[in-house]
């Protein structure tokens, strides 16, 4: 099998996509497959750096605007709150591709050619991609098999403005190809696109016995170099990683020294602070710019997170219990729900994020973590990576 993987590269930056898809490709390369990527910006260097062939596609940018406008917007938006009431919902996938500069016909349409090129160069026999629009569109256009990394909050909001922008953008293209019209979630996810699920059925809402669905409990690979951590004998430790849209590096610095004053037996982590160069003690609280979170939740009582699926999963995996704070986004509030149902965390709203909330709820650790401890379990059943190739190899034979 010739893998090509077109990766998504939101204008505002993230590795969750970025950390699933070298978890498949490795796996790919083990099985005797060979794998090539199509990416732009900061998600070409640690691809070339494994050594996978990269094939240029056009950077997005925020709604599509021009690069110093949508750069100026990206640094505000890491700060900003979205003005939504605790509680409330914000947004869906279609607004994610909309906000990414996906429903700019001409964006859209420049990075298929891009992909059509690369898929032509490299021999291309099957498709992969996280969420990447242009990708769906080149399996349909080539008639490739393609699958997709799949959760259950991407089927919202279909009839929504940023569905309706989007269903029309995609149409356009697939006009200009001599394509006839298709509704958007067909393109993405109908029963042609192969859906693996890096979660297990307890955390997710999608049925388990369909042909286009496999579960794989969790897809997640390295993308910087692997490495230790040095931890202090005789302390216990939280780790920390709030992403953006959720508790503000200002609200963390307050409240997080109040949970783990110095002096104490507890050291909180506090990884991926966009903003700093170097280490910032406060208390017993140390904010980094980047932390391994592989080498440090073996060893953690608690993570304390935004959301992420990521995140969610590597903490589960190590039988780490959580307390999720999403905000208004649409699929972390999935996420921490569905942590809480199963007993593993809780789930605060943005108003909970202080003293009292936290000492309150980590005063549950020991019950908290062997329900996680059960979810590891399950996680750890379903194969992993190794299990999305065997799906591939199977749905390539039958398509």
């Amino acid at each position: 099998m010739k893998l090509l993987i077109p990766l998504f590269s939101p204008a505002t930056g993230t590795w969750g996509g970025i950390t699933r898809v070298t978890a498949l490709a490795e796996a790919a390369k083990i099985a005797g497959h060979q794998v090539a990527f199509c990416a732009a910006g900061y998600l070409r260097e640690p691809l070339e750096k494994r050594g996978y062939p990269v094939y240029s596609i056009p950077e997005a940018t925020l709604f599509g605007l021009p690069r110093p406008l949508s750069n100026v917007m990206v640094r505000r938006s890491q700060s900003a709150r979205l003005p939504v009431k605790p509680g409330q919902n914000f947004g869906n996938i279609w607004f994610v591709l909309m906000l990414s500069g996906m429903a700019r016909s001409g964006y859209l349409r420049n990075v298929l050619k891009a992909e059509e090129a690369a898929a032509r160069d490299f021999g291309a026999d099957f498709i992969f991609t996280d969420l990447d629009p242009a990708a769906f569109l080149l399996a349909r256009l080539t008639r490739l098999p393609i699958a997709t990394a799949y959760q259950a909050p991407m089927s919202a909001g279909i009839g929504t403005l940023p569905w309706k922008i989007m269903n029309r953008a995609v149409n356009r293209a697939l006009h200009q190809f001599g394509q006839p019209n298709c509704q958007v979630q067909e393109v993405f996810h109908g029963p042609k696109v192969l859906k693996l699920v890096p979660s297990i059925p307890e955390l997710e809402d999608i049925e388990a016995d369909r042909p286009d669905i496999c579960y794989l409990g969790s897809l997640i690979g390295g993308v910087r170099t692997a490495q230790g951590f040095p931890l202090k004998k005789g302390k216990h430790y939280v780790f920390t990683y709030l992403g953006t849209g959720s508790v503000s590096l200002t609200e963390a610095r307050e409240v997080l020294p109040k949970v783990f004053p110095a002096g104490g037996d507890t050291i909180c982590l506090v990884g991926g602070v966009q903003g700093i160069e170097c280490v910032q003690q406060i208390g017993n609280v140390a904010f980094h710019p980047y932390l391994p979170a592989e080498s440090i939740l073996p060893y953690c009582d608690w993570t304390i997170c935004h959301g992420g699926q990521n995140t969610i999963i590597q903490s589960l995996q190590n039988g780490v219990p959580l307390l999720i704070f999403p905000g208004p986004i649409f699929e972390r509030r999935f996420n921490a729900r569905k942590v809480q149902e199963n007993g593993a965390g809780f789930m605060g709203e943005l108003p909970d994020f202080n003293a009292e909330w936290l000492r309150k709820k980590m005063a549950e650790q020991r019950d908290r973590a062997s329900e996680a401890v059960v979810l590891r379990e399950k996680i750890g059943s379903y194969g992993g990576a190794e299990a999305a190739i065997r799906a591939m190899e199977k749905w390539l034979l039958q398509n």
